[in-house]
């Protein structure tokens, strides 16, 4: 991916052209790391410390920084883009379904099925499928102050992907709303196996009662 980027006339503000659609549905301004919840794009951009802001277009990204030189700023912007649509992740997030009347009661049950959808955001980049339908979130626990635990596991010990994949589910769970802390532990007690797949994801690839991925 070869991205061009154009100054604008605001010197805190640049755009970025990564060469292909970026928002069909008009624009989205997003302000900041609570808004950037929306766009998985967003929150990679966001999580450079410099970024204060993401504006998406039909096919450019403006990025607004605190502060910082661009010349320095680039090669990170131009990362995170490009993880992105490399790993085919939606730019914006669909509309979050209706939850249940009984996790609309209960608080902690709300909040946890808001941090499993976020948590399917998180693409293993080997397998190019969410760590939730992969099997690799064992348990998630939320406390009376809203502090969440995650524990989860990779595919097998010593995966390449372990720091980006936990880094990842801690970043996605934190930008839910009323999400006060997140503690991401990893185990391989037990061993992951593509058993531990949801059925969708074991369709998507292939697999059988009795087959090996």
């Amino acid at each position: 991916m070869f991205i061009q980027t154009e100054a604008t006339a605001d010197p805190a503000k640049m755009k970025f052209f990564p060469g292909c659609e970026v928002f069909a549905n008009g624009t989205l301004d997003l302000r900041d790391k609570r808004q950037a919840e929306a766009s998985p794009l967003a929150q990679r951009l966001f999580a450079i410390p410099e970024v204060a802001g993401v504006f998406l277009g039909k096919d450019f990204i403006t990025v607004t920084k605190v502060s910082g030189d661009w010349q320095r700023l680039k090669p990170a912007i131009f990362g995170a883009i490009m993880e992105h649509f490399r790993l085919g992740v939606p730019v914006v997030r669909a509309q979050t379904p209706v939850l249940p009347q009984e996790a609309k009661v209960d608080g902690k049950v709300d909040l946890i099925d808001r941090v499993r959808n976020a948590l399917r955001q998180v693409i293993d980049p080997e397998l190019g499928y969410n760590i939730v339908d992969l099997g690799l979130i064992y348990d998630i626990v939320v406390d009376n102050t809203r502090a969440v635990q995650i524990v989860m596991t990779t595919t097998t010990p010593g995966c390449p992907a372990t720091n980006y994949l936990t880094r990842g589910a801690g970043d996605a769970v934190s930008a839910v709303p009323g999400v006060e802390f997140v503690d991401v532990r990893l185990t391989y007690d037990p061993r992951w196996t593509p058993e531990k797949m949801s059925p969708t994801a074991k369709a998507y690839f292939g697999i059988t009662d009795g087959s090996k991925r």
